[in-house]
């Protein structure tokens, strides 16, 4: 009897978090949120363009999509493996109150994907709207963040990286306490350096994108864009860059030369 009375009150505080969970979620589909022209212009019409009223954080199916507020532009990187890609549950915050967000009626192709097609999205409130173009990659994502302010010569800075990997649906964050960072000013070469003080090297060596583990990785702009594929060598890969989530271009990653080491 006492047994059954202490089952009983938890399964009824399991279901009411269930339901909570439920309500409390405010995603929805990409193909729910998307508008008609006339729908879209009704919105941006009767309000002003405010370029202060940001997004906080938005979310295709659970995850970030890179925001470069330089370019006003989201970045989404499609799940090779993932059924709903083309239509993915979207979530979203901002620091503004009331704002809601909607997409121009335009489904996600293969094709659009291809040819680097801008989408639009805008979110807004009573008074205000803001307007964001959505490009959409079949390659991974490699955002890299550091202080500007430390300078880009020194040898040793505090980075931040943030990899997508499509290929497998499986986004990681790597913290490097004392990575090496450098950047070549002619030609945008940037090389990592994935040793921790205090540890030997081979300890700290790091698979990227399912890559050869290294300690250090570079990372090249490709000047010819065209005819790119996921089909990669076995020791580069091709992504989309950022550096503190300003989009770079597209770059090859790989493993450094031994004489860079």
């Amino acid at each position: 009897m006492n047994r059954k009375k202490i089952i009983i009150p938890i399964i009824l505080f399991t279901f009411v978090i269930i339901f909570l969970l439920i309500v409390s979620d405010t995603s929805q589909k990409y193909s729910k949120i998307s508008v008609s022209q006339d729908k879209w212009n009704s919105i941006q019409d009767t309000r002003n363009e405010n370029k202060n009223l940001v997004l906080e954080t938005i979310k295709f199916n659970d995850y970030n999509l890179i925001i470069d507020e330089s370019n006003n532009t989201l970045y989404y990187s499609l799940v090779m493996i993932s059924q709903s890609k083309y239509n993915p549950r979207v979530s979203y915050s901002s620091q503004s109150k009331n704002v809601k967000l909607v997409i121009l009626s335009d489904e996600i192709t293969d094709e659009k994907v291809k040819n680097g097609y801008k989408f639009k999205i805008m979110i807004y409130n009573e008074n205000e709207y803001h307007i964001y173009d959505l490009i959409c990659t079949n390659l991974p994502i490699v955002n890299i963040k550091y202080k500007e302010d430390v300078g880009n010569n020194q040898k040793n800075i505090p980075i931040e990286i943030y990899i997508f990997n499509n290929l497998t649906n499986a986004p990681n964050k790597i913290t490097i306490s004392n990575g090496k960072f450098k950047i070549s000013e002619n030609n945008y070469i940037f090389s990592l350096n994935m040793i921790t003080p205090g540890k030997n090297i081979r300890d700290n060596r790091i698979s990227i994108l399912n890559m050869k583990p290294d300690s250090e990785y570079i990372l090249v702009p490709i000047e010819n864009n065209e005819n790119i594929t996921l089909e990669h060598s076995r020791g580069v890969k091709k992504v989309e860059l950022f550096i503190n989530s300003e989009y770079k271009g597209i770059y090859s990653i790989e493993n450094a030369p031994k004489d860079n080491k």
